[in-house]
């Protein structure tokens, strides 16, 4: 009851921030972004100019042919002409425009800033709810990080996305409601919304939006989830069986592994959370249950798809949603002592599979194209930084079960940030070799900084828990069941990606 009211105090501060931030301007309808001296900011004005056309067509053309297949939620048809999505889906337009802008990074900020003040201006002073709006707000916030040095946004985009969502009615589940039903009122008047078939346009969006929240959820912090359980699976097996598009098939295995780190989620970090006495037994059995769904996924991922790293990524990243609660204080406080019992080795099996799956992950980020590494959406960092706090952990994590020392090291830790970090940079001189230059967002030019840091922390962490940590059977008054404790709390995220906010946090 506590957790739920939090969640709703804080849909009530996101609303408040949004209604601060936003801009209201008379008028019956939207009207254009003010226009600006700088040449690429320009293509926020219609109509046109020649030269912002120009600009308008680069910038289209690197979304459409690097940028959207890594984010198949929302599609643009290739006879979609820039002045044409313009006109008629202003807001997704924008937000292209902005994860696009990648040769100049300062007119890519001021291009994010309008964006922001342009959708408070449309949702708050002028009402507006469409399909066009939401999938501008979904593009907007897969590319998270771009505007991040505006200040954090993420908590008010995510909760106007679902409100939207469910505004439109591509949320809600098939009505089935009595006369008697709770808000039976607004049944009245939403009651086609509830019963007609969802087009695959909007089946796409509310897709997007549930592996958005999952994704965040698993890696980042424990958000309000996505109701709609059945539907999410309705509109997967629909877009499945019509195969309309070439982005459905990847489309649908991203949802299919969050739709098993939700399960995961429920079992371990929700429903175990709340209960006082778990049997640890229990717990081992649910793990080996887990176990088999995931590689039945796993073992039927198509092949050949050309995202197939990144979906391997995602693969990687459910396989440590589920090992890591090996870590739990409970767990092994339950180890018999001289480490020689089925169930120790069985805890040491959870966490020697734990970090196979986060060096798994390193690998899988090192096989890809540096022009993945330029495009890749917000959601895939994160699952990255997930993986690097969880090795972080295990190497700080000592027991009768568990010495890290046997498996792995600080030094091997290091060496694996700075693959990541070499990697990362290889990109970057790369994309600003290329014709138009490409470049991310200043603050990764203080990744191999951040990463020096982080091995100096867990270096340190990592001394005291090797000398008093061995063998004690001492319960510690951290619950890791608690979601806030599995997942990245801000304070831990501030360390661990001081890089993503270039030190706003």
């Amino acid at each position: 009851m506590a957790r739920d009211l939090l969640r709703l105090e804080s849909k009530f501060d996101s609303v408040a921030q949004l209604l601060s931030n936003s801009s209201a301007v008379a008028g019956n309808s939207p009207g254009p972004v003010p226009p600006s001296d700088s040449p690429i900011t320009s293509v926020f004005t219609q109509p046109l100019t020649p030269e912002a056309q120009l600009l308008a067509y680069k910038m289209f053309e690197l979304y459409h042919r690097q940028m959207m297949p890594l984010f198949p939620f929302v599609w643009i048809s290739l006879d979609e002409s820039p002045e044409k999505l313009f006109r008629e889906r202003p807001m997704l337009y924008m937000a292209i425009m902005v994860v696009a802008c990648q040769q100049n990074v300062d007119a890519q900020l001021e291009l994010a800033q309008r964006w922001r003040e342009e959708l408070g201006r449309r949702i708050w002073a002028q009402g507006e709810k469409n399909l066009h709006l939401l999938q501008g707000v979904l593009v907007y916030l897969a590319w998270h990080h771009i505007h991040l040095q505006l200040g954090s946004q993420l908590n008010n985009l995510v909760h106007t996305a679902m409100s939207l969502a469910e505004e439109l009615g591509i949320s809600r589940e098939k009505s089935s409601n009595t006369k008697t039903s709770p808000g039976g009122l607004n049944d009245y008047f939403t009651a086609n919304q509830g019963t007609r078939e969802k087009t695959n346009e909007e089946r796409r969006c509310y897709l997007g939006l549930f592996w958005i929240n999952s994704v965040l959820r698993m890696c980042v912090k424990d958000t309000c989830p996505m109701p709609g359980g059945q539907s999410i699976e309705e509109a997967r097996l629909a877009l499945q069986q019509s195969a309309e598009l070439p982005c459905d098939e990847y489309l649908v295995q991203l949802v299919r592994v969050q739709q098993a780190a939700n399960t995961i989620d429920k079992t371990f970090y929700q429903d175990m959370s709340t209960t006082e006495a778990t049997l640890p037994s229990a717990v081992l059995m649910a793990v080996s249950h887990l176990e088999r769904d995931i590689e039945a996924i796993r073992t039927s991922l198509p092949s050949g798809l050309p995202q197939q790293e990144l979906l391997l990524m995602s693969c990687h990243v459910l396989q440590i949603f589920l090992y890591k609660v090996g870590m739990d204080d409970r767990l092994l406080h339950s180890v018999d002592t001289d480490g020689s019992s089925t169930y120790s080795l069985r805890l040491s099996h959870l966490l020697a599979s734990c970090l196979n799956a986060v060096k798994a992950e390193a690998s899988s980020v090192l096989s890809l194209a540096n022009s993945v590494i330029l495009s890749m959406p917000y959601l895939n960092w994160i699952q990255i930084g997930h993986a690097i706090l969880i090795f972080s952990r295990l190497l700080v994590t000592h027991h009768s079960s568990w010495d890290p020392g046997l498996l792995t090291s600080i030094q091997d830790f290091a060496d694996t940030l700075e693959g990541l970090s070499q990697k990362i940079e290889g990109a970057m001189n790369e994309g600003i070799n290329s014709s138009p230059p490409r470049s991310l967002p200043t603050m990764f030019t203080k990744l191999r900084e951040r990463f020096i840091n982080i091995c100096k922390r867990v270096e340190e962490n990592s001394k005291p828990n090797t000398q008093s940590n061995i063998g004690t059977t001492e319960i510690s008054n951290s619950n890791m069941f608690e979601s806030g404790n599995m997942v990245l709390d801000e304070e831990t995220e501030a360390l661990l990606f001081s890089f993503f906010t270039d030190g706003l946090l």
